[in-house]
């Protein structure tokens, strides 16, 4: 099979884990290693967690907080940071990680070898007996085919998670009756209860994090099919089925909406719960095969599997260029990239979409974690879990754009679990209102802070910023019921601030103290100061200004167009002076200020930096996500932004597949379409897996969807125009959306034709577009809420 847009080939099975080929439903996810006499199917399921909720918050932060401001304010930052990690510092100083539900391996035989009670490490054949081999993924249906000759046999695999059964499938068949031989069976190291066979189906239990059960089943057409031991097992088979399901604990709501952190209403439930479901599950799927041929079955079930998965990924469509397909697989053409490489651009883009899909639809609660769904450690790199200074925010920037606004609200859900505790933060912590978290959270809302590292730890604007998701998820969609339902959350976040804020040095127009954070840190970067002293700590950074303004405008607009129905969790509605004070703090929130050399200045005065590359780029904020750096609104901003991007990649910034990701973004907010196809390509070439997953390194998805966001962005962009205030939805519907046709369109000539279709702007608007030479030559906007638009590009 050629490589397509939709198709992803490889001519061998993975070398490791990252290589592998990923699946899901938004609950669980699968890694498939495709290899022709060992396959080896790793299991995630979203809530299988190292443990229940904790109390990690320290009670000695709010008595020592004046002192840690004053030292902060006569410059003496070592000790100011000394004191904060001694106060503030939580204990344990590590959240929750999400972990693997385990593996599910299978070993096949030649027809003249019994090695059913052999062991799992003896390998009857490998790749190199095989002849014919391929692997792909078919994007468009949430397939993976494995397809390879042995003994003038075709062996056939394929797997697929369904939304519908909610379950893993694997199906196998061979041209030539008889010629399935294998077994099979559960894998989780040390970290497993226990793996025994029960009326004809396989069980593993673990209950030392959140409790958990996997169970299997095989049904097989000829020869003889069981389980035997803690296997099941094939000997000459025609074809066969292994399903698997996995059920946890799913009272995470139940649990997250309070502040008693109590494990025991967890482990109280032990793993019967889970098995009983897992057992009706797999017992309902035998009766619908008994109903007909395997074959058959396996037909009608992948027909639906495959419809399902449509229904999101047939929203947007994307074609570049005039390649339509190539003999090459995708790690070959991943190793050939080059700028006109179109195909592998769509691949690419496809790729990440898929992954949004498989990684946050329904039936999954959870939103995409730092490693999607997909996680094979039980102690993974910083916890595959919701890092919140950019990487859980960057996975939902092309939510919107891809048609895929629904998959965000699991993101909106995380937030409203965090939110007791988050209120428990901020009052138990700083003496605040309103609610607060830190530069992490889990599966639980954990809003205590993370890691004992000054330049991460003490960061304090994570609700903040994951609250601007739920006003600019609505200025996409119009969706009235979601912003009512999620205000609070943005309505809290600015009560926070209201309180935690303090005056600076530097005053506003109106002879009244700018406002800041202190002790404010820039995310994971440092300074030298003038005296020598390498420092994180501030007196106010850009990016809180940027944040905090994006936030506090989204609550008054939000206000705007809910009137009286913008009210508390329970109902209430807020008290006018609420909204006073918000109109306060955003006139008090200073703008950007310059470096001397022109570029934009990151903490609250001219320092040098330690690492001139850094992967965060926090202080362009406003560039993008935000609003408030544009090139028509604010152009000495933009060109100020332009010099501070300059510096940072030319001292080696963009190392990372996340960070080149957020350049890329900055380029289009630039209208730079060269600048960002030139960044697309060393992304491809230095940050990305042979099968097009991301890496930081290592694995890191939120690269792949913060790319998928830019590269749209430079074919089309959208923006509110705001009201005389800087209030976007003044009077409750939008003044008028600008919509920017081919606003940074790379002259690479293989860029200067193509089409789309299905790509959500602000306003509610869907636009279809063609272009070629480099020119629109159609378009087509719906526009079912009937805003006023204003197009550029035609």
């Amino acid at each position: 099979m050629k490589s397509t847009a939709n198709i992803l080939t490889f001519k061998k099975s993975a070398e490791n884990w990252e290589f592998r080929l990923p699946l899901g439903n938004g609950r669980l996810g699968l890694m498939q290693k495709g290899h022709a006499a060992f396959e080896s199917l790793q299991l995630n399921e979203e809530s299988i967690w190292s443990g229940g909720p904790m109390n990690r918050m320290s009670g000695d932060v709010y008595q020592n907080l004046d002192a840690i401001r004053n030292l902060v304010n006569e410059g003496r930052i070592e000790e100011a940071q000394e004191l904060a990690f001694r106060a503030i510092t939580s204990g344990p100083v590590n959240m929750r990680a999400y972990q693997t539900a385990g593996d599910f391996n299978i070993e096949f035989f030649r027809e003249d070898q019994d090695r059913i009670t052999g062991p799992f490490s003896s390998h009857p054949f490998d790749e190199n007996s095989v002849s014919g081999y391929q692997m792909f993924l078919d994007l468009e249906n949430a397939v993976s085919t494995v397809e390879f000759d042995r003994d003038e046999v075709h062996f056939t695999r394929k797997a697929f998670v369904s939304a519908i059964q909610d379950m893993i499938f694997l199906y196998m068949e061979a041209s030539k009756p008889g010629s399935l031989n294998f077994r099979g069976g559960f894998d989780r190291g040390i970290w497993c209860d226990s793996i025994k066979s029960e009326d004809g189906m396989i069980f593993m239990e673990d209950a030392h994090g959140v409790p958990f059960v996997c169970g299997a089943s095989i049904f097989a057409e000829g020869g003889e099919w069981g389980t035997i031991g803690t296997n099941i097992y094939g000997k000459k088979c025609d074809r066969a089925l292994v399903a698997v399901s996995i059920r946890a604990f799913d009272k995470i709501d139940e649990m997250a909406d309070s502040v008693s952190y109590g494990e025991h209403k967890m482990t109280q439930w032990g793993t019967n719960t889970w098995k009983s479901k897992c057992k009706k599950e797999l017992e309902e799927l035998a009766c619908l095969i008994e109903k007909g041929s395997l074959s058959e079955i396996v037909s009608e079930l992948l027909e639906k599997h495959c419809e399902d998965h449509k229904k999101y990924y047939n929203r947007m469509k994307l074609e570049l260029g005039s390649e339509k397909a190539s003999d090459l697989s995708t790690p070959d053409l991943l190793a050939a990239v080059k700028n006109d490489s179109t195909l592998l651009f769509q691949q690419y883009l496809n790729f990440s979409r898929y992954l949004l899909i498989a990684s946050s639809r329904k039936p999954g609660r959870l939103p995409a974690n730092l490693q999607g769904i997909w996680n094979c450690a039980m102690d993974p790199p910083w916890g595959s879990k919701y890092t919140i200074n950019i990487n859980l925010e960057m996975n939902y920037w092309p939510a919107c754009l891809t048609g895929l606004s629904d998959c965000e609200e699991s993101v909106f859900r995380l937030l409203a679990r965090s939110y007791e505790k988050g209120v428990h933060a901020a009052s138990s912590m700083y003496n605040c209102r309103g609610y607060v978290l830190h530069h992490n959270t889990d599966i639980w809302g954990d809003s205590a802070p993370q890691d004992a590292w000054i330049p991460a730890t003490f960061w304090n604007l994570g609700a903040a910023w994951l609250a601007t998701h739920i006003w600019e998820n609505f200025s996409y969609t119009g969706d009235k019921s979601l912003l009512k339902r999620y205000y609070y959350l943005i309505h809290e976040a600015c009560q926070f601030f209201v309180d935690y804020l303090v005056p600076s040095d530097h005053k506003a127009c109106d002879g009244e103290p700018y406002l800041i954070i202190n002790p404010s840190v820039s995310p994971e970067n440092t300074y030298r100061s003038k005296i020598g002293q390498i420092g994180a700590f501030s007196a106010g950074c850009e990016m809180d200004n940027q944040i905090l303004r994006h936030l506090f405008e989204s609550a008054l607009s939000a206000r705007n167009v809910l009137g009286a129905s913008a009210v508390s969790k329970k109902g209430k509605e807020y008290d006018e002076s609420d909204f006073r004070m918000f109109r306060y703090v955003l006139d008090h929130l200073a703008r950007p200020r310059l470096n001397s050399d022109g570029s934009i200045m990151e903490w609250a005065e001219e320092a040098e930096e330690v690492e001139k590359g850094h992967r965060h780029i926090s202080h362009l904020y406003g560039l993008f996500p935000g609003h408030t750096i544009t090139l028509d609104g604010t152009p000495d901003l933009a060109r100020a932004a332009e010099k501070t991007l300059e510096n940072r990649l030319s001292n080696g910034g963009g190392h990372t597949g996340w960070s080149q990701a957020w350049i890329l973004n900055f380029w289009a907010s630039l209208r730079k379409g060269d600048k960002a196809l030139e960044g697309f390509t060393k992304l491809l070439g230095h940050s990305t897996l042979p099968n097009l997953l991301d890496t930081h390194p290592p694995f890191q998805i939120d690269g792949n969807f913060g790319t998928l966001s830019a590269i749209l962005r430079l074919l089309c962009d959208s923006e509110i125009v705001s009201s005389e205030n800087g209030i976007a939805f003044e009077t409750g519907s939008c003044a008028a959306v600008k919509v920017h046709l081919l606003p940074a369109l790379p002259s690479e000539k293989a860029w200067q034709q193509g089409k789309i279709s299905g790509i959500c702007l602000r306003g509610g608007l869907i636009l279809s577009m063609e272009w070629k030479d480099g020119k629109v030559t159609d378009y087509k906007l719906d526009n079912p809420l009937g805003v006023k638009v204003v197009v550029t590009g035609v």
